[in-house]
């Protein structure tokens, strides 16, 4: 893992809400992504949210880079941006089906006549 002024988690950072089975069994984070969330995650949060206080140029940084005053500039801060992403973002929803319900909504030449079986 990269060298880093933030502090370590004391105990390893879960979210069991958007992701029940781990960071690294969701799919969405690499492992060392994954890595980086489990260790630093619990720290993150807290300077994100203003429970702990920012001690290090790198924490000063991350507090600045969550209130948008500044770009992203190592891994965490990447890490965490993508984390914030996915567990508070909305989830694209694709489906197979045209948002039209009927077909005589947008087809002129439709007529259901054609299908009257009685």
């Amino acid at each position: 893992m990269m060298s880093t002024a933030i502090r370590p988690s004391s105990k390893p950072f879960v979210d069991r809400r958007k992701f029940p089975y781990g960071f690294k069994k969701s799919g969405d984070f690499s492992i060392s992504e994954a890595n980086i969330l489990t260790t630093y995650g619990s720290t993150l949060l807290g300077l994100e949210s203003g429970d702990l206080k920012p001690e290090t140029t790198d924490e000063k940084h991350f507090v600045k880079f969550v209130n948008g005053k500044a770009q992203a500039s190592g891994s965490i801060e990447k890490t965490w941006a993508k984390y914030v992403q996915l567990a508070r973002g909305r989830k694209q929803f694709f489906t197979l089906h045209s948002s039209a319900s009927n077909q005589a909504d947008y087809d002129e030449s439709y007529s259901d006549d054609e299908f009257d079986v009685a």
